[in-house]
């Protein structure tokens, strides 16, 4: 018969994710092209969440976001300090221990190579966060450029709505008031109080008008002359 399977627990089911992650990783690391492959894949990765919106820099976040992650961030670095310190006290007893004293002449090339070693490895630490932070300011700066433009076109395109919109107010007022047929003047007139008197005078000479060419039409003889005046009335 075969054994029941022992169920394991939460945290031991965690625990055993993590040391196979750890495992993982120091797989990578041990590999200089899968541990490049990594970092591009990682980087690839943070600048998608930045992209949507998933990742925010620390100007864009609220003062409570940034309380929240500044703590992150210091809990963090205790973390990464007191692993440090922690191996290398570890490896300086390993070694105490287990490695016998030697001469003097013998472990002062050993001492001076390891400081040089040290020494190279902050060099070239200082300089990777140098020119990280040289190509965030950049890519900060392209951001705020495209930004400003954007901003820019956004306000002329405003702006020529704004006019569109007068212009096209003015050319209606234009058409209006040159499709105005002499009744529709005479209604705008009446409406106006200002230009009653203007209204009389031109109601008294059409009347006028009216009144004389009424006198004229009786006075023709002929047929012709009658036909001329009446082409005459409908051109005017």
């Amino acid at each position: 018969m075969r054994h029941a399977k022992s169920k394991l627990t939460r945290e031991e089911i965690l625990k055993k994710k993590s040391e196979a992650e750890k495992a993982r990783l120091a797989r990578i690391k041990s590999d200089p092209i899968k541990l490049a492959e990594y970092k591009e894949k990682q980087k690839l990765q943070y600048l998608r969440k930045k992209e949507k919106g998933q990742r925010k820099n620390v100007v864009d976040m609220t003062p409570r976001e940034q309380r929240i992650t500044r703590k992150k961030w210091k809990n963090y670095s205790l973390n990464y300090r007191q692993r440090k310190q922690l191996l290398k006290q570890t490896t300086d007893n390993f070694i105490s221990q287990n490695t016998p004293l030697p001469i003097e002449d013998e472990i002062k090339p050993i001492v001076n190579e390891a400081i040089t070693h040290v020494i190279n490895e902050d060099r070239r630490a200082k300089e990777a966060k140098r020119r990280s932070e040289r190509q965030r300011k950049s890519r900060n700066m392209e951001i705020k450029k495209m930004k400003a433009i954007v901003s820019k076109l956004k306000t002329k395109l405003n702006t020529q709505r704004q006019k569109y919109k007068r212009v096209k107010k003015q050319l209606k007022k234009v058409i209006k008031s040159v499709e105005k047929t002499p009744k529709t003047r005479i209604e705008d007139m009446s409406e106006d109080m200002t230009k009653k008197k203007e209204l009389v005078k031109k109601v008294l000479f059409g009347e006028v008008i009216k009144t004389q060419l009424e006198e004229n039409y009786t006075t023709l003889k002929t047929h012709e002359e009658k036909k001329n005046l009446n082409k005459l009335y409908l051109e005017i």
